[in-house]
């Protein structure tokens, strides 16, 4: 599995999947998913309607 990550350093383009990058990538958007879910249940709103009455 790990043949598809790069080694990252300074030296080296910042281009393609580091495993590094991807981890933080799913860490921050199971962290959001849960916020989500979370003011939805308390708003009993969803995340559009929400979003559409601060700026409508």
């Amino acid at each position: 599995m790990d043949k598809n990550y790069k080694k990252s350093t300074e030296s080296q383009s910042r281009w393609g999947f580091y495993s590094s990058n991807e981890i933080l990538n799913g860490r921050l958007a199971m962290i959001l998913l849960i916020l989500i879910i979370i003011i939805e249940t308390f708003t009993q709103k969803t995340l559009l309607n929400i979003i559409s009455s601060l700026f409508f």
